[in-house]
């Protein structure tokens, strides 16, 4: 892996003459991405310098959550980094061959800033920071969802990056291609019958779609988790894997399911603006309401638990013995109540 990491770096960068790795181990934490961190000494024109770096790898397809590619998920970022003011790290590449890392994979820098945070919230070591950095957070969130489309995906690729069959030519195609991918896929989630509440859900998305919007790029996965933050500021937003052309309040509702279940309270700041939609609306100039939220806290439920559930199905059929979709149903299965009340089930708690 070392080598491999050395050459993806001579790749971007032909004028390094010499590397040396160090410090070469993996982070824990994540479900979709082996995810590795180390430092590489280079020297370019003569200079040494240190390079911080993260290795993103995908794991073996039997055992894969997402099927999801570096190479987009590069181009994105690059793209975000010079033409956008969003805050993240640079992508150094990729290496889509298999043989090099083991897996395709691609190589990052390593940003600054905490990613612990939870110091912000509940009496944390940061909470001085949170009024600011949520703040800051919310503004890079508008400025995301304000991007030119053809700008950063010039070729298409975020439309439909699982290849699930999504078409966006208009709001309406892209939710309702949405529903026909998570209906159609039910018959590979229907593992216990209590699956059934999750058709129940997407078929209830289907009945109840709400005003239209504006189509934007949006993280995907927009949770406290994803950020990192440094003297009141958000340094970068990070794993853009699930990333697509959708509805930018899915990303709203994503976090509000996202901040319950990491006992934070993202959505309560900047509490000088009222919390963070009404921020979010006042910098994008849109009226989302609360109720909209909890549409679409919904169907990002339903749009991460089709890939979830299809991964412990085939462990209940035995396609393989692995552990994790076994430990994921320990952390998926809670939200079916989370579901039942979005839906109104009477007498349903979460």
């Amino acid at each position: 892996m070392e080598q491999a990491i050395i050459a993806v770096l001579k790749r971007a960068e032909p004028g390094i003459t010499d590397a040396v790795v160090a410090d070469l181990q993996p982070i824990p934490g994540g479900f979709s991405r082996e995810t590795f961190r180390c430092d590489v000494t280079v020297t370019r024109g003569g200079t040494q310098e240190t390079l911080p770096l993260i290795i993103r790898k995908n794991p073996p397809d039997i055992e894969a959550i997402l099927n999801t590619s570096r190479a987009v998920e590069h181009d994105l970022i690059e793209a975000l980094r010079t033409r956008t003011a969003v805050p993240v790290s640079r992508s150094y590449g990729y290496e889509m061959d298999p043989a090099p890392f083991g897996e395709p994979a691609m190589v990052l820098e390593r940003a600054q800033g905490s990613g612990q945070t939870s110091a912000l919230f509940n009496g944390g070591a940061d909470e001085n920071q949170t009024e600011d950095v949520i703040r800051h957070l919310c503004e890079v969130l508008v400025e995301l969802h304000s991007a030119d489309i053809g700008t950063v995906d010039p070729d298409g690729a975020l439309v439909d990056p699982r290849g699930v069959g999504i078409r966006a030519g208009t709001w309406d195609e892209y939710m309702d291609t949405t529903f026909e991918y998570y209906i159609r896929e039910y018959g590979t989630i229907n593992w216990d019958p209590v699956m059934m509440m999750l058709l129940d859900s997407f078929l209830t998305l289907r009945r109840n779609k709400p005003r239209p919007a504006k189509l934007a790029l949006i993280h995907g996965d927009f949770n406290p988790a994803n950020f990192l933050y440094e003297n009141g500021r958000v340094t970068a937003l990070i794993d853009w894997e699930n990333s697509r052309i959708g509805d930018p309040r899915e990303d709203l509702g994503w976090m509000v399911l996202m901040d319950i279940l990491s006992a934070t309270s993202v959505m309560s700041y900047p509490k000088k603006e009222g919390g963070f939609l009404a921020y979010y609306n006042k910098l994008a100039g849109t009226d989302i309401t609360p109720e909209e939220l909890g549409y679409f806290t919904l169907f990002g439920t339903a749009n991460i638990a089709v890939p979830v559930h299809q991964s412990v199905a085939r462990r209940i059929r035995k396609e393989h013995m692995l552990l994790l979709p076994l430990y994921l149903i320990q952390s998926s299965l809670p939200a079916l109540p989370a579901m039942a009340q979005l839906m109104g089930y009477p007498g349903t708690t979460a």
